[in-house]
C-alpha cells in the first residue's frame, strides 16, 4: 500500500497523465525531482524519465548518479550550475557529453569563472542545440562549429585569444538570433561578423579600468535589431566600426571614462546608430556628443523617438542645461526619461535653450525631492512641447524631504503649458 493511501489520502496527482506530471516535474530542480520517488509507486521510476534536468550546486557524486539511472530518449533541458568547484574535468565532459548524446535543446553550463575547464570539442557539433548558456574559462575549438539550429547564446569571452573560436561559432550558427557577450580582458580588435544577428548584449565581466572595449570593437551585422553595450571603460579611445543599418535600439550605459577620450571614437561610433528610433544613453556618452556637437562634430538622430538618460556613470556628470541643448539633436522626440540619482547645481542663467520638441508626448523624471534645480527644466519642456500628453514626475524623498516635496509639486502642478492637453503627475517614491 503507497505511502499516502495508508493515511487515507486521496493521491490525485497520480490520476493526472504521465505526460502531466512529468511537465510539473519538469519545473523543478533536480534533486527535489528524486525525491518524489517517496510519494508513489507509480512515481518510483517516473523521475528517470522527466525532460529538464537542473543540477544547482549538488555534488559530482548526486549527478552522476542521476544520469545513470536516466531512462528518457531525450533532454530537452540541461542545466548545471557549479558555483563551487568540486568534480573533476572528466565528469564535467561526462555530463557534458550525456546532454549531447541525449540531443539536448537547451544546455546551460557554468562552472564559474575560476575554473579552467576546456569542454570537449564534441559538444560544437551537437546541431541539436537551440538555447546554449556556456560560461567556462577555456574556448579553445579544434574543427568546425555545426550549431545550426542556435537561435540563443549565452558566452564568457575571457581574453583576445578567444577571437579565433568566436569567429567559428558565429559561421556555425548560421541562424543565431540573440547572443550575450561577457567580455574579459580583451586588449586586441575584437569582431563579430553575422547575418543572423538581430539582438547583441555586450558588458565588460570584471569592469576592468584597463580594457577599453568601445576601441577594440567591430561589429558587422547587417540585420542586427537591438544593441546594448554596458559597463565599459573608456580608456585610450580608438576606432570602433559598426555597421548596423537595420539597428532600431541602441543602450550604453554604466561607461565609465579613465581617462580623456578622443571625441572621434563616439563621433563615428554615434554617427553609426543616429538612424535608430529608441535610445538609451548614459551621461558620459550624452556629454561626448555635446563636446562633440561643441566642435562642429554634431551628429543628429532624425528618427529618434525615445530617450532614456540615466545618470549613472562612475564619472559621468550631465547639467540640465547641456541636456537641453542636446535635445535639438533629437527633432522627432515623442518620449523622454531622465532617471538622476544625484544632486544637481541649480540653473542660474537667464537665457535657456528653447528646444523645439513638437513631437513630445510623454516625459517620466524619476529625481531627488530635495534637489529644486529640475523645476526651472520642467517649465522649459512643458512651455516648448505643444502636443504633450503626459509629465510623470517622481520624486525619491526621505522621512525629512516632506516639505521639499510639497514645495516640488505646488510649483510644478501651476506652471503654464502650452498643450492643453498636457496632464502632469507628482508621485512618491521612498
Amino acid at each position: 500500500m503507497d505511502l499516502w493511501q495508508s493515511y487515507g489520502h486521496c493521491d490525485r496527482l497520480s490520476a493526472f497523465p504521465d505526460s502531466l506530471i512529468l511537465m510539473i516535474l519538469s519545473l523543478l530542480e533536480t534533486r527535489y525531482v528524486v525525491r518524489t520517488t517517496l510519494l508513489s509507486k507509480r512515481w518510483r521510476d517516473l523521475w528517470t524519465t522527466v525532460p529538464r534536468l537542473k543540477f544547482v550546486r549538488d555534488n559530482q557524486h548526486f549527478i552522476c548518479g542521476v544520469l545513470a539511472n536516466w531512462r528518457g530518449a531525450k533532454i530537452v533541458s540541461f542545466y548545471i550550475s557549479l558555483i563551487i568547484y568540486s568534480a573533476r574535468a572528466s565528469d564535467l565532459d561526462s555530463w557534458l557529453l550525456f546532454a549531447v548524446e541525449k540531443q539536448v535543446e537547451e544546455l546551460y553550463v557554468d562552472f564559474g569563472t575560476n575554473v579552467r575547464y576546456r569542454p570537449p570539442q564534441r559538444l560544437y557539433s551537437c546541431s541539436s542545440i537551440t538555447e546554449l548558456h556556456l560560461a567556462c574559462s577555456l574556448l579553445e575549438i579544434e574543427g568546425s562549429v555545426q550549431w545550426n539550429r542556435l537561435k540563443s547564446l549565452f558566452i564568457e569571452v575571457p581574453n583576445s585569444s578567444c577571437a579565433d573560436a568566436m569567429n567559428k561559432i558565429l559561421l556555425g550558427a548560421p541562424h543565431l538570433e540573440k547572443m550575450i557577450l561577457s567580455i574579459g580582458k580583451i586588449t586586441e580588435n575584437f569582431s563579430i561578423r553575422s547575418t543572423s544577428l538581430k539582438k547583441l548584449i555586450i558588458h565588460n565581466r570584471h569592469w576592468r579600468v584597463d580594457v577599453d572595449i568601445m576601441a577594440l570593437l567591430r561589429i558587422w551585422a547587417p540585420n542586427l535589431l537591438t544593441l546594448r553595450i554596458w559597463r565599459a571603460n573608456v580608456v585610450n579611445g580608438g576606432s570602433c566600426l559598426f555597421n548596423v543599418p537595420s539597428l532600431t535600439r541602441a543602450s550604453f550605459s554604466r561607461f565609465c571614462e579613465v581617462y580623456d577620450p578622443p571625441l572621434e571614437t563616439f563621433y563615428y561610433l554615434l554617427r553609426s546608430i543616429c538612424h535608430v528610433k529608441k535610445l538609451k544613453l548614459s551621461a558620459l556618452i550624452l556629454k561626448l556628443l555635446l563636446a562633440s556637437k561643441k566642435k562642429d562634430m554634431v551628429v543628429q538622430f532624425p528618427n529618434a523617438e525615445y530617450l532614456r538618460h540615466q545618470g549613472m556613470d562612475a564619472r559621468g556628470h550631465l547639467d540640465l542645461l547641456e541636456l537641453l541643448d542636446l535635445l535639438e539633436m533629437f527633432p522627432k522626440l515623442k518620449m523622454l526619461f531622465i532617471f538622476q540619482f544625484r544632486d544637481f547645481n541649480p540653473i542660474v542663467e537667464t537665457t535657456f535653450p528653447r528646444p523645439s520638441l513638437l513631437h513630445l508626448n510623454t516625459i517620466v523624471i524619476i529625481w531627488s525631492a530635495k534637489d529644486p534645480s529640475i523645476i526651472p527644466f520642467i517649465e522649459i519642456l512643458l512651455q516648448n512641447a505643444p502636443f504633450l500628453h503626459t509629465l510623470v514626475l517622481r520624486l525619491i524623498k526621505s522621512e525629512d524631504d516632506r516639505r521639499s516635496f510639497l514645495m516640488v509639486e505646488e510649483k510644478v502642478r501651476s506652471m503654464p503649458r502650452s498643450s492643453p492637453a498636457a496632464e502632469v503627475v507628482v508621485v512618491e517614491l521612498n
